[in-house]
């Protein structure tokens, strides 16, 4: 049956249209995913062990007169952050406090109001041993 369509021209043509048209198709397909994806660049990175607040936490920390710094998020029901609480040495300085809000707030893309700074308690750090918990 093959060898009889392998030797029609007729069949051969209609073979190539319809392999021609599923290469359409499929590109067709491929260019409307990625022409309907977000055109945000930016991608949260959610993982079970805090990996998130582990990245936020050296970036916040590589900023100048911050200091040691503890995270913790809150997500919402779309398992997307609404709040992010920050912890850190240099959080009593007015203008470090605002470059922290204005970093957590431009990573993940959240209000002001759900960012809240607060400078870290020497006092909790020495009661531990200088151990972190």
């Amino acid at each position: 049956m093959f060898e009889k369509l392998k030797k029609d021209p007729k069949m051969k043509d209609l073979a190539i249209k319809i392999i021609a048209v599923l290469i359409i198709l499929s590109v067709a397909l491929l260019s409307f995913d990625v022409f309907t994806q977000s055109k945000d660049g930016r991608k949260q990175i959610l993982d079970e062990d805090g990996g998130t607040e582990e990245a936020l936490c050296a970036i916040l920390t590589d900023m100048k007169g911050v200091g040691e710094v503890d995270v913790m998020l809150q997500y919402g029901e779309d398992d997307q952050i609404s709040g992010v609480i920050v912890t850190a040495e240099g959080a009593g300085d007015p203008v470090v406090q605002n470059n922290l809000v204005n970093a957590v707030r431009a990573v993940f893309n959240i209000p002001v109001s759900s960012v809240m700074v607060f400078e870290k308690d020497d006092n909790a750090n020495q009661e531990n041993g200088g151990k972190e918990k």
